[in-house]
C-alpha cells in the first residue's frame, strides 16, 4: 500500500514542467504534473491508456491536434499510442495515470567492452530515443553513481533510476523515461582522450 498527500507535493519551477513520480512500475505509473501558467508538455505519445485528472488550475490538452479544456475536478482518458501535449493556462497540476503492457522486452545496453569516452554519450543517446513509459537495462562493472547524477541534472525530472543488481561485480540498473523530453535538451558528445598532450580537432 502506498499513499501520498498529493497538496504536499505540488511545487512549481520557472523554468520547466515539474513531474513527480508517484509510482513507476511497467504496467501502471501515477505522476503529478505540475505546470506553471504558459508552460508547454511537448507532444508525446505512449504505449499505455492515459487518464488524466486536473487536482488543480485550468489547462488546454491536445490529442491529436485537438484540443480540449479542463478544469480543476475535471477527468479524461486518452487511448495507447495519441500523441498529446499539455498547455497551461493557469498554475495547474495534473495526476497522470497510465496503465497498459506497456514495454514487454527490455534491451540491455551492456557498458563493460565500451570504450570510457564513449559510454555516457551512448546512455544518454538511448535514453533520449524511448518513449515516455520505456525503459532499458544498463550494465556496467562497477556503479554508474555520476552517470545518475549527470542525468539528473541534464534531463531533470525525466529518469527513473531503478537499481536490479548492486555489485559488486557486476551492476544492472533499470532507465526508465518519466517524462517527455523539454525540447531544449543538447545531446551529449563523446571527445576522444588527448594523445601525447594534443587535443583532437572537433
Amino acid at each position: 500500500m502506498q499513499k501520498f498527500n498529493l497538496n504536499e507535493l505540488i511545487q512549481f519551477d520557472e523554468k520547466s514542467f515539474v513531474p513527480k513520480v508517484l509510482t513507476n512500475q511497467p504496467q501502471f505509473r501515477m505522476v503529478l504534473l505540475n505546470v506553471r501558467a504558459g508552460q508547454k508538455v511537448p507532444e508525446h505519445a505512449t504505449k499505455e491508456t492515459v487518464t488524466v485528472y486536473a487536482v488543480s488550475g485550468h489547462i488546454k490538452f491536445y490529442e491529436n491536434g485537438t484540443p480540449a479544456e479542463l478544469r480543476t475536478g475535471e477527468v479524461l482518458w486518452i487511448e495507447a499510442g495519441a500523441s498529446h501535449s499539455v498547455e497551461a493556462i493557469e498554475d495547474s497540476s495534473l495526476l497522470v495515470v497510465a496503465t497498459g503492457k506497456g514495454n514487454a522486452a527490455e534491451a540491455e545496453l551492456d557498458l563493460r567492452s565500451i570504450p570510457h569516452f564513449q559510454r555516457h554519450p551512448l546512455v544518454f543517446a538511448k535514453f533520449d530515443a524511448l518513449a515516455v513509459g520505456d525503459s532499458f537495462i544498463l550494465v556496467n562493472d562497477h556503479d554508474p553513481f555520476p552517470l545518475h547524477r549527470q542525468m539528473d541534472t541534464l534531463r531533470p525530472y525525466q529518469v527513473n533510476w531503478e537499481y536490479i543488481t548492486q555489485g559488486p561485480d557486476i551492476f544492472r540498473i533499470r532507465i526508465r523515461r518519466a517524462a517527455p523530453l523539454q525540447g531544449s535538451e543538447e545531446p551529449l558528445v563523446a571527445h576522444p582522450p588527448t594523445v601525447s598532450g594534443i587535443q583532437p580537432a572537433r
